[in-house]
């Protein structure tokens, strides 16, 4: 048998009580500290999970989200998702009455995207004196209003007189070069980027916009008197006669008889319909492709 002698220590049972209290207390506080603020937090966003109210997105947001079927046939396709064109659709839009400021506020952007705004003067392929979107400032009284900057700085009179008299040297000859119908026999084949350099008078875009819609405002009321019910005329039509009087100068009957006849028969889609008679030849591919989608997007008349 060991001779060794072994101790047992043992502590007393009251101190021991007494510690187990204790430690109790402070491990009932500790959780207390833990877990209320959580506690507290869940019941708070519990509360406010209960009473919130359920929102829906509206269903003209979702739909818009979604790619529509917009056409009258399986041919139809979305300008925005072809490569080609690069040309806000905006044939959707529909309106209960027709609104010389709706027309114009759809339309701006279109017309300034596919014309391509330049802020320098050049001339276009009829020997006119043009700024911006396509602004004519021909005459001496519209070219002195325009807002033109030379440096940043307000152009001075004398500095709009010289380069309107310089452009008009080049223009005024050209101009009398008519048939006896009053065509021009020799249209300008430079194009605009050629007459950058030629004046240091310049446009911002407030003055382009500005322009642009000047230019819109005449085109409409010119749309007006050539086209009694045009304010019943379907929106998208209405974009599409704006396009073409604001690219072309008319939408005359001596130039669109074919257009102007189905026009008047409300014949969209037939063999001589408006369809098949809005294509333009000195327009790019996109324009036309817009023009179609406009036409594709009338849904009744």
């Amino acid at each position: 048998m060991s001779n060794l002698i072994q101790y047992i220590v043992q502590d007393d049972p009251e101190e021991e009580l007494k510690k187990q209290n204790e430690n109790s207390t402070f491990r009932k506080q500790q959780e207390g500290y833990r877990y209320n603020p959580r506690n507290l937090i869940e019941k708070g966003w519990k509360s406010l999970s209960s009473n919130k109210v359920p929102t829906s997105e509206p269903s003209n947001i979702k739909a818009n989200l979604l790619p529509k079927p917009i056409g009258n046939d399986a041919a139809s396709y979305k300008i925005a998702q072809n490569n080609k064109g690069n040309v806000v659709n905006d044939a959707n839009i529909t309106f209960g009455k027709f609104s010389d400021k709706e027309l114009t506020e759809r339309m701006l952007p279109v017309i300034k995207k596919m014309e391509k705004p330049l802020d320098y003067i050049y001339i276009d392929t009829t020997w006119n004196k043009t700024t911006g979107a396509g602004a004519n400032v021909d005459d001496w009284n519209t070219f002195n209003k325009v807002n033109w900057k030379v440096d940043g700085r307000s152009a001075t009179e004398e500095e709009k007189r010289a380069t309107f008299d310089y452009f008009d040297k080049i223009t005024s000859k050209r101009k009398q070069n008519v048939d006896k119908k009053g065509k021009l026999l020799e249209k300008n084949n430079n194009k605009a980027d050629f007459y950058s350099n030629k004046s240091q008078l310049r446009i911002s875009s407030n003055e382009t916009d500005r322009l642009l819609r000047n230019h819109i405002t005449e085109d409409i009321k010119y749309l007006q008197k050539e086209f009694p019910d045009f304010a019943s005329y379907p929106p998208e039509l209405q974009n599409v006669l704006l396009d073409i009087k604001f690219n072309t100068g008319n939408v005359s009957q001596e130039n669109w008889p074919k257009l102007r006849k189905a026009i008047s028969e409300k014949d969209l889609f037939g063999k001589e319909g408006i369809l098949k008679n809005v294509h333009r030849k000195d327009v790019g591919a996109d324009r036309n492709l817009w023009t179609e989608q406009q036409i594709r997007n009338i849904k009744s008349w």
